[in-house]
């Protein structure tokens, strides 16, 4: 892993677990990851620029009704807002998003491997904050509220309210690297 890359996870790290202590009682930790996706504007714009003509030409070709297949065609988009907007490597985010019960309704999964490198900087940072929280839960922390904080994004892209919710969460471990595969569901309300 890229020295930059380690050091942008780390102070990332850093912001995300001293200002939350991963706490979601009052919605502190929804905060955090809201305060840190607009924390810079620049990768806003870039994600913004990047998917609202994509979003635009779809509207025009295919209709507003027809989200689902939207982001079953651009799946990447959760892909580019882990990797642009937050920390994680472009490269270890692995996506699958399909139509689910309606038009409007997706279904999906993000795929994320954390290799030993991270897992030690999560520690360290850890011990650093005196949290004492599973390793696999800190790591689902991460991924999911990072997810989670594009409800407000996509809705902007969209023209419309929409959410994003965990379905189911597992955890492989193999040759000192920790991955999980996040479920998901996305839905108008």
């Amino acid at each position: 892993m890229k020295e930059q890359s380690l050091k942008a996870f780390e102070e990332f790290l850093e912001r995300v677990i001293g200002t939350s202590r991963l706490e979601i009682t009052g919605g502190k930790l929804a905060r955090v990851f809201s305060d840190e996706s607009q924390r810079n504007d620049s990768s806003l714009n870039e994600f913004l620029e990047k998917f609202k003509p994509v979003w635009e030409s779809w509207k025009k070709t295919k209709g507003v009704h027809l989200v689902s297949p939207f982001f079953e065609a651009h799946s990447h988009i959760f892909r580019e807002w882990l990797s642009i907007v937050f920390p994680f490597s472009y490269r270890r985010v692995e996506v699958d998003c399909r139509k689910g019960g309606s038009m409007v309704d997706c279904q999906g999964y993000i795929y994320y491997t954390y290799l030993p490198e991270e897992r030690e900087l999560i520690k360290k940072i850890c011990e650093k904050f005196q949290l004492t929280m599973p390793e696999q839960e800190i790591i689902r922390s991460l991924i999911t509220s990072a997810l989670k904080a594009l409800d407000p994004m996509l809705s902007k892209l969209i023209g419309m309210n929409y959410r994003l919710f965990i379905d189911k969460i597992d955890f492989f471990e193999r040759t000192g690297k920790l991955a999980l595969k996040v479920d998901f569901v996305g839905r108008i309300g």
